[in-house]
């Protein structure tokens, strides 16, 4: 295919917007990547996956926005999920994993008893990418930018919780409140991410970005930077590579 050709198909505008929703993803997403591995959120982002999951097959059940009620179960394990950890002194990793069975078998219980699709249950794994509307856009735009801005104003006192929660306490750091807001916004990024490309690649835009930066960064301002451009370079060329041969774009 030639580059004219490839090019050719941005004129139509489902391919526009699921390019640019990707590209948006591929800067900012791996920001929160840098978050998952350095503060032990992988578990965390298990439970996360399977609570989209969970919203994802009410919604399909309902009738509702899968989008919506993905973000909305997310944010409510996120407010379950901290201060139930807090309180019984236990990790968030090993709360996370309590509720990553629970939604999970939730989620499957959901598409049985409710008669879903398969087709539509399995649109959940894969994401809809040439299927967002001009508001999936905005809003992932949008959410790209609240990232990237959160990182740029927070960075100090986010390098301080990266090092270390409990000198961070000590330190006059509001970590408790940064903790929250960075694990609110992790879930809100599965969602998002579960919407674009899907369940079972989710990490391809998440970790993967963040991990290739752990390689290279001599710096945590060097970390978020590698990754936020190891993610852009990674979604732009995917997404190409999709066009050219005819593949899923996730």
């Amino acid at each position: 295919m030639s580059i004219s050709e490839l090019f050719s198909y941005f004129a139509y505008a489902p391919v526009a917007r699921g390019f640019l929703a990707l590209t948006a993803a591929g800067v900012s997403f791996p920001l929160i990547g840098v978050f998952v591995l350095r503060l032990n959120l992988v578990p965390l982002r298990f439970a996360l996956m399977h609570g989209a999951l969970l919203g994802g097959a009410a919604a399909l059940a309902s009738g509702i926005d899968p989008l919506a009620a993905g973000i909305a179960v997310d944010l409510a394990l996120v407010f379950v999920i901290s201060p139930l950890s807090r309180r019984s002194g236990l990790r968030e990793s090993h709360v996370s994993t309590l509720f990553m069975v629970l939604t999970v078998g939730l989620a499957f219980a959901v598409v049985y008893k409710a008669d879903v699709p398969a087709q539509d249950a399995f649109s959940i794994f894969w994401g809809s990418l040439y299927a967002l509307t001009r508001l999936d856009l905005a809003l992932v735009a949008s959410f790209s930018v609240l990232i990237a801005g959160f990182v740029a104003v927070r960075f100090r006192r986010i390098t301080a919780v990266l090092y270390s929660r409990e000198i961070a306490f000590t330190s006059g750091v509001p970590e408790r409140a940064l903790t929250n807001a960075i694990m609110a916004l992790t879930g809100v990024t599965v969602a998002f991410g579960m919407k674009l490309i899907g369940a079972l690649l989710l990490d391809s835009i998440l970790l993967l970005p963040a991990i290739a930066a752990t390689f290279f960064a001599r710096s945590v301002k060097g970390l978020f930077v590698i990754a936020s451009a190891a993610g852009l370079v990674s979604a732009a060329i995917g997404f190409f590579v999709s066009l050219s041969f005819d593949l899923p774009a996730s």
